[in-house]
């Protein structure tokens, strides 16, 4: 086959190795893994994913090291060096000198009004990589990413250290917590982390966070949701606390929407009992809180009869366009 030396030439023949057989495309990749554009190694790098061409490990590890060490226009936002890691992890490839480089780097790139690091993401993505590989350093590798200064890459190293299984882990994440963290993203992944490895001990600890303890904002949301996303037991008695607590506003959509995220009968009689009996705008909320379920038609069938027993135009108007406008 002919040079491809454009961009667009090259782009163009990795299109069409995606469609391509196996074999004819584990021949090709490994000089688009070298070349010096970062996406296009990106793209090399996908292809080998959806082939699962696990033979390709070295090249692609080569290609993530020439990248690390490249400038970064080679590779801008890290693009590459991120499709490259989930090729590995995607293709159960462990390895473990791919993922500390990653975690450690740091990428300052032009941007106005100055310049920012746009390595926050791969520094996420290479914590969960080595969660997921059991690296047996990984817990005292992510842990310092609680204390990064991008809240993307602390709130994924929060998420990785919840999927460890450690108790250790929900140590450092408590400590973080009482140590003080000013964006709610972040809490929220902390919350959630707690709450998947070790819930009985720190549910207690969330739900002060939902009932306002924390003076963040957005605490309330972040707390409401992974107590919602969390389903584990007392979470719905903490949640309807949050209610009486939390009457409008985004914290009291943020708390309903919780319970809808519980996905239980308990939690949707809750939310059918305020739709019937609660004042109009908190009844409205409610209302929409349900709306996640819009598919269920037992529930909207009694989410329904309950509007109609009311009587209320806004109510009504809400309903269609909350569960029946596709």
């Amino acid at each position: 086959m002919a040079a491809l030396r454009s961009f667009d030439d090259k782009h163009a023949r990795l299109r069409e190795l995606s469609g391509e057989t196996p074999e004819r495309a584990r021949a090709e990749l490994p000089r688009f893994l070298g070349d010096k554009s970062g996406f296009l190694v990106g793209e090399a790098a996908d292809i080998a994913k959806q082939h699962e061409l696990r033979g390709l490990g070295p090249e692609l590890v080569a290609a993530f090291m020439r990248l690390i060490a490249a400038e970064p226009k080679a590779d801008p936002a890290c693009t590459g060096k991120c499709r490259i890691v989930e090729a590995l992890l995607a293709m159960d490839l462990n390895e473990p000198d791919v993922f500390l480089a990653g975690l450690k780097h740091v990428q300052i790139e032009g941007a106005y009004p100055l310049p920012v690091d746009t390595a926050g993401p791969l520094r996420g993505l290479c914590a969960h990589a080595l969660i997921q590989v059991h690296h047996r350093q990984a817990l005292l590798s992510v842990t310092p990413l609680l204390f990064d200064p991008d809240q993307v890459t602390r709130a994924e190293a929060a998420a990785a250290l919840g999927d460890s299984g450690q108790e250790g882990a929900a140590a450092v994440l408590h400590a973080k917590l009482l140590g003080g963290e000013g964006k709610a993203d972040v809490l929220g992944a902390i919350y959630k982390a707690l709450l998947r490895l070790f819930p009985e001990r720190y549910l207690p600890v969330v739900k002060e966070a939902l009932l306002g303890s924390v003076e963040v904002d957005g605490a309330v949301e972040a707390a409401a949701l992974a107590l919602g996303e969390s389903r584990v037991e007392g979470a719905l008695s903490a949640l309807r606390e949050g209610v009486s607590i939390h009457s409008r506003g985004r914290e009291a959509e943020a708390v309903l929407l919780g319970i809808a995220l519980l996905r239980t009968d308990a939690a949707n009689a809750c939310l059918l009992e305020r739709v019937e009996s609660a004042p109009e705008a908190a009844a409205g909320m409610a209302l929409s809180a349900l709306a996640l379920h819009r598919h269920d038609a037992g529930l909207v069938a009694r989410a329904r009869a309950v509007v109609l027993a009311r009587k209320s135009k806004k109510l009504a108007a809400l309903f269609a366009e909350r569960f029946e406008r596709e």
